[in-house]
């Protein structure tokens, strides 16, 4: 009844289907790797210390642009 709605036909479902799968080698290759929970944790880097704020160079100043009259 969902297809219907969508007017999304069975072969287009079926072939939407066979392309999401991932590859043999995906597939592989994300057995081997650790689920999220089972991988270590990361150690932890030391605190850094704060940088001493940069001094700030003033821009020069510009001239202001010349008035123009209005037409």
């Amino acid at each position: 009844m969902a297809l219907q709605s969508l007017q999304i036909t069975t072969v287009t479902a079926m072939r939407a289907r066979d392309v999401s799968r991932p590859t043999t080698e995906q597939q592989d290759s994300a057995d081997r790797r650790p689920l999220r929970d089972e991988a270590p944790r990361k150690a932890e880097q030391p605190a850094k210390r704060p940088e001493p704020p940069q001094r700030r160079v003033p821009e020069p100043r510009r001239k202001p642009e010349p008035r123009r009259r209005a037409d």
